[in-house]
């Protein structure tokens, strides 16, 4: 939740010692926090990493991690899409007018400049079908998991989200479906089903 800050710092130590990986956030929670803020720290690591970064976004789930940003939790899901788009804008270089602290609008652009033209996104879902259709409206890719939905509950999700790309000028073959998948490693089988 909160830990988008360091998602960024532990990125940018990993782009400092690899060459070929992608580095990529899983998930940043964009509700809480600045567009521009996620716009300079990923386009830090992009640079660092000469363009290897990319991020999962959230819209957030806990309601103790929006202490940050406690105007966002009712609508959580709608200011990751909105903040998406703003932050896809600064990446392109484009000056965004945000409210100023005297109350009048201020014009910022962002830096460093990233090295890639855009900030790949994957959308991190639990299974809204909802979700994965906005996913592929927008041609983002899509993060997901099989806790409390089946492999045939996700099928008809893919599908949706496959037809949405396709409906919105989206190549509906290119957009990435990842599957998180939770592993208990351990020396001896028999214990690690014993501990799961």
């Amino acid at each position: 939740g909160r830990k988008g800050k360091s998602a960024s710092a532990i990125s940018t130590a990993v782009a400092a010692i690899t060459k070929n990986v992608s580095i990529r956030a899983g998930s940043v929670v964009v509700p809480l926090h600045h567009a521009a803020r996620i716009a300079e720290a990923w386009a830090m690591v992009d640079n660092l990493s000469n363009g290897r970064v990319a991020i999962a976004a959230a819209s957030g789930w806990a309601p103790t991690d929006f202490l940050l940003m406690p105007e966002n939790y009712g609508r959580a899901k709608q200011v990751m899409f909105e903040n998406l788009e703003i932050i896809q804008r600064l990446w392109a270089g484009e000056q965004v007018a945000f409210p100023g602290a005297t109350g009048e609008s201020v014009s910022i652009g962002t830096l460093p400049r990233p090295v890639q033209k855009r900030l790949p996104v994957w959308i991190t879902t639990a299974g809204n079908l909802e979700t994965y259709v906005q996913a592929g409206e927008i041609g983002a890719n899509l993060l997901t998991h099989l806790l409390g939905q089946s492999v045939e509950e996700l099928a008809p999700k893919i599908k949706a989200y496959r037809k949405a790309r396709a409906e919105h000028g989206h190549d509906p073959a290119s957009g990435q479906v990842t599957l998180m998948l939770h592993t208990f490693v351990g020396e001896d089988e028999a214990a690690v089903r014993a501990a799961v």
